[in-house]
């Protein structure tokens, strides 16, 4: 059980890890960051979101694929632009695990050697 509950927090710290590259309220129509050939979840106002994969960035929208489907949204329609940061959450995830096991190992190794003379 203890196997799946780690499993299960690695796998929703992975899908949690997003960066903004587009918001509405800060970046004030500036879409130059947004890059043909790369996915991002797309946030319009007052509809749902689409996980898409953007093939063209023209002056008043932004054309994409989601669920094989053609997606065509209007930039005054957007609200924020986020992309999933994978690479960077794995690192983060391996880089906690390995100092986790350092950690524990030298606790281990101190208490074991302690423990000799403490009698």
């Amino acid at each position: 059980m203890k196997d799946f509950s780690v499993i299960i927090s690695l796998l929703l710290l992975l899908q949690s890890c997003t960066t903004t590259i587009y918001k509405n309220s800060v970046n004030k129509n500036d879409f130059s960051s947004i890059q043909t050939g790369k996915n991002y979840t797309v946030y319009e106002n007052n509809k749902p979101k689409y996980k898409m994969r953007v093939s063209a960035v023209e002056e008043n929208k932004i054309v994409g694929v989601a669920n094989s489907q053609e997606v065509i949204v209007t930039k005054s329609d957007i609200k924020a632009i986020k992309k999933n940061n994978t690479g960077g959450t794995t690192a983060i995830v391996v880089g906690s695990v390995v100092g986790v096991t350092a950690f524990v190992a030298l606790i281990v190794s101190l208490v074991n050697r302690s423990t000799d003379n403490y009698y």
